[in-house]
């Protein structure tokens, strides 16, 4: 293994201490599996206002038909205000999941049970080390979409964000029809003060997995909706985790909606990569003032096919202000 993925120990893998005494301060800790077959993708996102004392956990999953709205997607249950009790590597929420690390930084195990149709047991097995948003930091790309990716590279880890592939194994049941799971997926968590209006996000956060031998990840800034500078990113290639050194995302859309992706990137041993990813399947949502598209995204890499996800988001107040001015020949959605 390379230099990057040594500065997370076990102990980042728990609730931080908050380093700010306010109520925007928040932990986020998220999971995910991906059935590319179906294709169906499946989110387990939780945000934990822990100067507060009470949690909130969204939990959906959407395939190839769903449509784009929450009313086609497959599953989705959005709680917020729940109560927890225990650490980040062993916590039980009052809608249904449990996370448990089983193996420091390696493995989890992860068990969801709305209380209906839809249930799941998955275990993620780590593929690399997790990294720090300070070790893949793409030198010269400004600042991140967002305040976790704002931090200094020789700060202490104040506020921070962790990035780790996994590969999920396991079984899931959606609306009463199971299906089985063994292909990678990305997780992250992060803790950092997290505002509900004027936050200004704006960029992508996409991975893509070819096999368990190959996975390329990166995130973006978008100082315009169809354009991103890649400010974060690493790639895993077999056992070798290389950091990417710079790169540009290119978004083809209609209105706002991403229908293709084109990255050009380089990593830090010299190599290129040139990424392109059709959408397969689209879903929209608003989540503390940010509008988000995520999305099924088939990559093409040289001939070899892969499949991940692309999530694009923007503050919604900006967006409203530019489809009001039409600044990037947007219209509202037909």
């Amino acid at each position: 293994m390379s230099e990057i993925g040594s500065l997370i120990t076990p102990k980042d893998a728990k609730f931080h201490r908050p380093a700010f005494a306010e109520s925007t301060w928040a932990e986020t800790n998220w999971f995910s599996f991906l059935i590319p077959e179906i294709p169906l993708r499946g989110h387990m996102w939780n945000m934990f206002r822990t100067n507060l004392g009470v949690a909130r956990s969204n939990v959906f999953v959407f395939g190839g038909s769903s449509a784009r709205g929450i009313l086609g997607w497959e599953f989705a249950r959005d709680d917020v205000h729940l109560t927890y009790e225990g650490n980040l590597d062993d916590y039980r929420l009052s809608n249904g999941l449990q996370v448990k690390m089983t193996k420091p930084l390696q493995e989890w195990r992860i068990r969801y049970d709305s209380g209906v149709d839809t249930h799941w047991e998955l275990v993620a097995e780590a593929l690399m080390p997790p990294v720090a948003t300070q070790e893949i930091r793409c030198e010269g790309s400004g600042p991140g979409y967002t305040v976790f990716h704002r931090t200094d590279a020789g700060a202490p880890l104040e506020i921070g964000h962790i990035d780790q592939t996994f590969n999920m194994t396991g079984k899931v049941t959606v609306n009463g029809r199971s299906y089985d799971v063994d292909f990678p997926s990305a997780h992250d968590h992060s803790w950092s003060p997290r505002r509900e209006f004027g936050h200004n996000v704006m960029g992508n956060f996409d991975d893509a997995h070819f096999g368990r031998e190959l996975t390329i990840s990166v995130q973006t800034r978008n100082d315009r909706p169809d354009q991103g500078i890649v400010t974060n990113g690493y790639v895993l290639d077999g056992r070798e985790l290389v950091a990417v050194k710079h790169g540009r995302g290119r978004f083809r859309m209609h209105n706002y909606l991403t229908r293709a992706i084109d990255y050009e990137l380089e990593d830090t041993r010299g190599k290129t990569w040139n990424l392109s990813g059709e959408v397969i399947a689209q879903v929209d949502s608003v989540s503390v003032n940010a509008y988000t598209t995520t999305s099924i995204v088939r990559w093409s890499l040289g001939g070899e096919t892969g499949w991940g996800e692309s999530k694009w988001h923007w503050d919604v107040q900006k967006m409203q202000a530019a489809i009001r001015e039409r600044r990037f020949g947007w219209d509202l959605p037909g």
